[in-house]
């Protein structure tokens, strides 16, 4: 059975969680690079991140901080994920800030591409003028998939992150909906 795309609920918050933790154990490990901004011995909160989750998920999109996110659905495991986090503030709110993972056995079959889609369909739908996301500069197949879908990079923060004592530059992206 080919992995579905779904926008998720509350009641799949756990699902999404597990999902979450296995992306983050394999940032830089076994050949990947780091993709996660957060050293590998710093545990995840299950508590605070689906609190955060849960509020943003109920807010309307016209309150700062909405968030959306869909599963790459495998069977019943959440193997990728795409969130899309409205702006801070108000006058923030016609742009939104991307965020995607998927797990090393869902990369290479079209799933970033296909995660993508939905959501700059998605945000077309909503009346959304801009997609935002950050990237590490050394992880160059996810910018070649973004560049793909129309994203522009538009500039460098130098030594943006120091992870596990490995500097990393952050390039912002930015699709024009």
């Amino acid at each position: 059975m080919k992995p579905r795309i779904r926008l998720l609920a509350d009641a799949e918050f756990p699902l999404l969680f597990a999902h979450l933790c296995r992306s983050s154990d394999e940032s830089g490990r076994d050949g990947d690079v780091i993709f996660r901004p957060r050293s590998r011995h710093e545990v995840m909160d299950e508590v605070v991140i689906g609190q955060r989750h849960r509020e943003g998920w109920a807010r309307p999109l016209r309150e700062p901080l909405w968030l959306r996110t869909w599963g790459l659905i495998d069977g019943t495991t959440i193997v990728g994920h795409v969130d899309l986090t409205g702006g801070r503030l108000p006058a923030e709110l016609h742009r939104a800030t991307l965020g995607i993972g998927i797990q090393r056995r869902a990369r290479g079959q079209g799933h970033g591409r296909a995660l993508l889609e939905t959501v700059i369909t998605w945000a077309r739908e909503h009346r959304l003028a801009w997609l935002d996301l950050g990237v590490f500069a050394q992880n160059s197949r996810a910018r070649a998939v973004y560049r793909a879908a129309g994203f522009v990079e538009v500039g460098t923060v130098r030594d943006q992150f120091r992870v596990d004592g490995v500097s990393i530059d952050d390039v912002a992206m930015t699709l024009a909906l």
